[in-house]
């Protein structure tokens, strides 16, 4: 995240916006984003797909209740610093139109957090495109010993998983006019380990003071910058908090020209794979053995796991993240990446 100070470059940032979004951005984004880095394996007619393991994150949802508090608080921090330039007789000129009276879009919501129709909409194509995609893998009836889903005990986890399993397994029942199928979603607490492992959370707050120290030199930069622009007198905590209602306005909102303006873009699965492969060697029975396991989480779990297994990480980083050495940060946007948090 790094500020633009060149007003008429934004247009061209704003195009690429959501691809700097983490995964807060929607999941259909990625099918706009062209990258020849990738190059499939030129095997593929000499293999078969005799088990698939997936982790998926829910689908997009709206605001929890703390960050809505967070915005109805920057909605009133602004409204301060607004007042503050006129008291200083500074001109208002260089203020965007939208930051004076803005207020949030999600004021006096009383939840928060919930699965949203885009975000159901984006985990129902996903099944759809994971049956096309492997067709061979889901031609059999549904069981749950052959099809596994589970997900977190958090609703918008569970709602995903439904979502999913609406699409992977449309057209295969007798319910309703989309030929729809029963099917069982249960819980596994494991999948939402960063809130029920004690251990982990006693590391994780012990490490904060230095993922804080980590951020500071860019929120500075950033804030500086604000500063200059604007003549607002922007804290790190503005800083983030408008960083986090740009992404809610590109994702949920559709919006890229008002907050994103001021910014620049700058062991389980081992034992399922194997007992597939015994299976498929062995000669098992068709129904006997499972075939996928489909599991709905959050980005805490997904962001973990894609760091352990070096998804972004080139040779020699990936003999560092072994060694559980520090890794040099990242180059900042617009320059590319490794991976995108989408599907």
């Amino acid at each position: 995240m790094q500020f633009k100070p060149l007003a008429d470059q934004r247009a061209v940032y704003l195009l690429g916006f959501r691809m700097y979004s983490k995964v807060s951005s929607l999941y259909g984004i990625v099918k706009d984003i062209s990258d020849d880095s990738f190059v499939p394996s030129q095997n593929l007619d000499q293999c078969t797909p005799i088990h698939l393991n997936l982790v998926a994150r829910h689908g997009t949802r709206a605001p929890t209740k703390k960050r809505i508090r967070e915005l109805e608080a920057l909605a009133a921090r602004l409204e301060v610093l607004v007042r503050d330039s006129k008291e200083q007789k500074q001109s208002l000129d260089k203020i965007p139109a939208w930051l004076r009276g803005w207020s949030s879009p999600w004021k006096g919501k009383r939840t928060g957090g919930e699965l949203i129709s885009e975000g159901e909409d984006e985990l129902y194509h996903l099944g759809v495109r994971v049956r096309e995609q492997f067709p061979d893998l889901f031609s059999e009836e549904y069981h749950p010993d052959i099809y596994s889903i589970k997900a977190t005990q958090v609703p918008r986890a569970s709602a995903s998983a439904v979502a999913f399993g609406m699409g992977l397994f449309s057209g295969k029942g007798k319910l309703g006019p989309g030929g729809h199928r029963a099917f069982a979603v249960t819980s596994d607490i494991v999948l939402r380990f960063h809130d029920c492992c004690q251990s982990y959370k006693a590391f994780r707050k012990s490490q904060e003071p230095t993922v804080k120290k980590l951020k500071e030199p860019t929120l500075d930069e950033i804030s500086h910058e604000l500063v200059r622009q604007y003549g607002l007198s922007f804290t790190k905590q503005d800083v983030s908090s408008l960083w986090f209602l740009c992404k809610q306005e590109a994702s949920l909102l559709n919006i890229t020209n008002q907050t994103c303006s001021l910014f620049s873009p700058a062991e389980d699965v081992i034992q399922s794979m194997e007992q597939a492969i015994k299976a498929k060697e062995e000669g098992y029975a068709p129904g006997s053995f499972e075939k996928a396991r489909l599991r709905f989480a959050h980005a805490e779990t997904l962001l973990h796991f894609s760091c352990l297994i070096g998804l972004f990480l080139g040779e020699s980083e990936f003999e560092l993240i072994q060694g559980e050495q520090m890794l040099q940060f990242p180059p900042k946007p617009p320059n590319k990446r490794n991976w995108v948090g989408e599907a």
